[in-house]
């Protein structure tokens, strides 16, 4: 008789644990096929949620009626070190591409720290950015030149055409107005820097904020788009 009861809680224990591997190998698949579609777009670790409807049922018909996606230090097209999340609504794997999915529409907050705006800046006129400061207030960063701070930049960052653009407010060397003509060639180099530069997933700024730690922008996507499958042997 204890034999036989062993028996049943055994089977038990199996019926109950198959499907909960089972829910979790689906959901382990789907978070990785969204990591490698979204690898091109998000260059990083990222966090994946997935919508709570059971993982298998969203396996076996190839969509997924929402991800989000959260990630701390990621490289977003020519942005380091961002931290960025984004919710993916509609999603859809393809058929024959088992990492590329298309998106019904997405949106996404990004924070571009101090740091990365300095990165972003690189040289200019051949003297490097050592710091950036942010004014809330104004909206303004102003980005300090060279050594000893013997020059500074501030930009305010503006939406047009659905992207972030920085435009010169100011220029100053060693705490004196900079020509016209330099303000205007460093205004032209930041501006080449994002030419013809789309954000992934067919995303479009829709709004900004100047914080103390950065900027702060907010973005939309609200036609279907693609993430392609990753390159390489699959």
């Amino acid at each position: 008789m204890r034999r036989r009861t062993w028996i049943a809680l055994a089977v038990a224990g199996v019926l109950v644990a198959v499907p909960v591997c089972g829910e979790l190998l689906a959901r382990s698949v789907l978070e990785g096929r969204i990591e490698a579609a979204a690898a091109r777009a998000l260059d990083g670790e990222v966090d994946i949620d997935l919508a709570s409807r059971p993982a298998l049922l969203q396996l076996g018909d190839r969509h997924l009626p929402f991800v989000e996606l959260d990630g701390d230090h990621v490289r977003l097209g020519r942005v380091p070190d961002a931290e960025v999340h984004a919710r993916l609504d509609d999603v859809r794997f393809a058929g024959g591409a088992p990492d590329g999915a298309t998106v019904g529409s997405a949106r996404a907050t990004v924070v571009i720290p101090v740091s990365a705006v300095a990165q972003m800046a690189g040289d200019l006129g051949g003297m490097p950015v050592t710091e950036v400061r942010t004014d809330p207030g104004t909206d303004t960063l102003t980005l300090v030149v060279g050594r000893a701070g013997i020059g500074s930049l501030t930009l305010r960052p503006r939406i047009r055409d659905g992207r972030v653009e920085m435009t010169v407010a100011s220029a100053a060397i060693m705490g004196r107005p900079a020509p016209d003509r330099m303000t205007d060639r460093i205004g032209d180099s930041l501006a080449r820097r994002d030419e013809g530069r789309d954000y992934p997933l067919g995303l479009e700024a829709t709004s900004l904020e100047v914080r103390a730690d950065g900027i702060q922008v907010h973005l939309t996507a609200g036609s279907p788009s693609v993430l392609p499958p990753r390159e390489g042997p699959q």
